[in-house]
Order: C-alpha cells, then structure tokens, then sequence
C-alpha cells in the first residue's frame, strides 16, 4: 500500500465515481452551453487558447478535488459528479489565457489561492490559481480570468478536509520567490513531538541526506518511511512544499531498544534547496542541516 503525500493524499479512496452520478439536465452553468466541450472547441477555433490546464482529464474514472487557502487555513473537497466536473473542465479549458508570464513577483498576489486537481490517462493533473494567474506543474505561469467562486458554489463539493499549505498544489512555485522561500505562503511548523526517534544528520551531498536514527528508549519503537522538510526563517521553522509529488510505502520499520542504524532520504522531490538551515522531520523527530 502506498501512502501520497502533496495534494493527493486522498486520491486513491476517492479515484472510482459512483454509478449515481447525478444526470445532466440542464446548461452548463458556468458557460451556458452543453457539456460537450463546445466553448473550448469556439475557443480554440478562433485561436484564443494557448494553453489548457485540464486538456487530459479523465472525468469518466475520476473525482476532481478542489482546494483553496483564503490566508489562514486550507481545505480541500471532493466531486464525485462526472456532469459536473466536465463542465468545470470545459469551462477551464475555455478561458482565454495569454502567453506565458515571466519574471512573475509572487509578492503580488492577492486574495484566496485555489486549486484543482484531476486524473488522467497518465496519472494526476493540477494546477494553482489566485488573483487572475495560473500555476501549472511545470511551473510556467499564465493569465487567467477564472471564476472560482462559481465553481466553488455551483456543484455539491463534499469531503471537506483541512490541509497543510505546503501540501497545497504547485504551492512550490508559489512560495519561492528570486531564490528564495517566501514566508508569506508558508506555514510555520508545529511543534514537534517524537516517540523515542532521535534523528542525526550525517551527510548530505544536494539531493540526498544521510541521518542516523536511534531508538532512545527502553523498548521497541517503529518508523514510517515518510519524511518532510521544513527551513528556518528569522528564527522559526517553516514547512516548505516539495516540487513534485512525493508517496512513500506504509510499513512500520521496527527498531529495538537502544539500537540505532543509517538511513538515506532522497529529498530531490524538493528541487533545488535555497541556501540555508532545513530540518528533516521523521515521526516528530528532527535533524537540522545546512544547503
């Protein structure tokens, strides 16, 4: 069984649709038109659209999930209404949208960031949104005139789940700005509380980090093998969103009282660290090192 991390933590309970979905009966009601994808077909008839965020989405095999941060918390929910999410996805990949944006100062922004996510033949597509921009996966960044509240209060959006912001989709091209981590769209880390884990950074050479664990109690303990990162900031410890999605195996490694072993972590899901002190969380314990 493998656990997600990111945006997906939930995708692979929520992947199949329900035979009930609800049957269209109606326009869209966010364009106006039929399902059938014809406002994107206009669109792109009249060479309006340059890109589309949600080109591949399977509707037929999967629910879409919608996030969004408003400033202080973040949450995500669930549609389980195939009618509904090709509407959304027509609708999206309809827009208008310019040529791509360079040089874009985050600092900018303002107002609610939202999200969406979807499955496809390939695997899981998703994009960013806030203050008339989108965020793709590659992280290029483009113009964009959605209406997310619409789409928010349009469909029965259920599952409503909060969520770390880091886990937020392409928060990682967000929450960098000029090379560095902007706190702005970072949350400060909880404190942190372990099980007996002591945690050692021994080496780390850019992509991967070796640490050594020891069991400091009396009896036996267990690790998973997920792992997050956090960066010190102006004296607090920030979670920072990884580039690319990260799942690990649930297991439970067991280690025996007083004993301690090596481990390596592969934080290239990361991308490039900015210089600075991070800390590798492991089931509440930690270990600080330098980029």
């Amino acid at each position: 069984m493998r656990k997600f991390i990111s945006g997906i933590a939930v995708l692979s309970a929520c992947i199949a649709l329900s035979a009930s979905s609800v049957a269209y009966t109606g326009d869209n009601v966010l364009t106006g038109v039929k399902p059938e994808g014809a406002l994107a077909q206009a669109a792109k008839k009249e060479g309006k659209v340059s890109i589309q965020p949600l080109k591949d989405a399977s509707v037929e095999t999967s629910a879409m999930c919608l996030w969004e941060h408003n400033g202080s918390t973040t949450e995500n929910c669930w549609l389980f209404d195939k009618n509904g999410e090709q509407e959304i996805v027509d609708y999206i990949n309809g827009i208008e949208i310019s040529d791509e944006v360079k040089d874009f100062d985050t600092d900018s922004l303002d107002g609610s960031i939202y999200g969406i996510g979807i499955g496809s033949s390939d695997g899981w597509i998703r994009f960013a949104w806030c203050d008339g921009y989108a965020f793709l996966e590659d992280g290029s960044v483009y113009k964009a005139d959605i209406d997310f509240s619409r789409i928010k209060s349009s469909y029965s959006w259920q599952d409503k789940d909060k969520m770390p912001l880091a886990s937020f989709p392409n928060m990682y091209y967000i929450a960098k700005k000029d090379g560095k981590w902007n706190q702005r769209f970072l949350e400060k880390s909880k404190k942190l509380k372990s099980n007996g884990l002591k945690v050692t950074a021994k080496k780390f050479d850019g992509t991967k980090l070796v640490v050594k664990l020891k069991n400091k109690t009396k009896k036996e303990l267990c690790y998973g093998e997920g792992f997050s990162l956090q960066v010190k900031l102006d004296g607090s410890w920030y979670c920072i969103p990884a580039k690319d999605d990260m799942c690990f195996i649930d297991i439970a490694n067991i280690m025996k009282a007083g004993k301690d072993t090596k481990k390596t972590y592969d934080l290239s899901a990361y991308g490039g660290l900015p210089s600075g002190k991070y800390r590798i969380v492991i089931d509440g314990a930690s270990a600080a090192f330098n980029v």
